[in-house]
């Protein structure tokens, strides 16, 4: 036997086609919210965003899985730090003072290329949040 149809006239309903949820608002839905989540992630690292910090260590020293560099105790290392606020243009450097002389041109000019290199990979990632942001209100702005 068939189910019967509840809104066939013939069995008291009004007849009408009451459209089911397609799972349309559901994708809206979730576009959204991927749109949301995925400003609130640019958003709370925007600050990572805005300084760039280049290490170039010689020596003794050991790396956990985190990145963090620990210097091993009563062994010689030598250290060139660079931080820069990419907002402010502010430039801190460190360097041991061993590295000034000559002998340690070729680390003073692979740390300066590193800088370099890390200006392009900052600006790359800005310009590419910057495109996923339209894309995605290009996406949002067609969907509705």
């Amino acid at each position: 036997m068939a189910a019967e149809d509840t809104n066939d006239p013939i069995n008291g309903g009004s007849g009408t086609v009451v459209p089911t949820n397609t799972g349309l608002n559901q994708v809206e839905k979730t576009n959204v919210s991927k749109f949301q989540d995925f400003i609130k992630y640019v958003e709370e690292r925007v600050v990572d965003l805005t300084n760039l910090e280049i290490k170039t260590i010689v020596g003794d020293f050991d790396v956990d899985v985190n990145e963090k560099v620990s210097l091993k105790r009563d062994h010689d290392y030598k250290l060139m730090n660079s931080r820069i606020n990419l907002i402010d243009g502010d430039i801190t450097t460190h360097i041991s003072k061993e590295l000034v002389s000559d002998e340690y041109e070729w680390m003073r000019n692979f740390h300066a290329h590193k800088e370099e290199k890390g200006h392009e990979i900052i600006q790359g990632n800005i310009q590419a949040i910057a495109s996923l942001i339209d894309l995605f209100r290009e996406l949002s702005r067609e969907e509705k």
